[in-house]
């Protein structure tokens, strides 16, 4: 998919291309669309987006609105088809479509998704442990699990 313009991610910047070490024992959280809609729909402090396939939990960005620089609207529409790349439910990119972020944004992203695939288990020594990925002076999210679509 062709980038928005220069000064947004590129291709190589999608983490898509990253996959756990087969040395890792653990494995990511399996989030079914199901469990998204049904997270998001009671939750008013707490957001779960996909965002390249990656389960993330922006709450940070939910509770300070100020955050996000396009506004909480847009952040809570990022799971919609009309947003991401692929229009599809589920579909938003740092690094692919018209949404595309800066670089590094997409970057910092690809660093997380990377630490998040080679870290520890979260405690039930079965999926891997929640990965903080910091956006600074903006927020943070934090990788939680993956998008399994069925």
């Amino acid at each position: 998919m062709a980038v928005v313009s220069a000064d947004h991610g590129s291709e190589d910047l999608n983490p898509s291309h990253i996959s756990i070490s087969s040395k890792q024992t653990y494995t990511p959280r399996p989030f079914y669309p199901s469990d998204i809609h049904e997270h998001n729909k009671d939750e008013k402090n707490s957001f779960l987006g996909i965002i390249d396939g990656y389960v993330c939990d922006c709450s940070n960005f939910v509770n300070d609105k100020k955050m996000h620089p396009g506004g909480i609207k847009k952040l809570l529409s990022t799971n919609e088809a009309k947003i991401g790349a692929t229009g599809k439910d589920f579909g938003f990119s740092f690094t692919r479509g018209r949404n595309a972020h800066f670089p590094d944004t997409g970057k910092t992203f690809q660093e997380g998704v990377k630490a998040y695939l080679n870290g520890s288990h979260d405690g039930n020594k079965k999926y891997l442990a929640p990965q903080e990925v910091n956006f600074k002076p903006r927020g943070k999210v934090v990788i939680v699990g993956v998008l399994v679509l069925k």
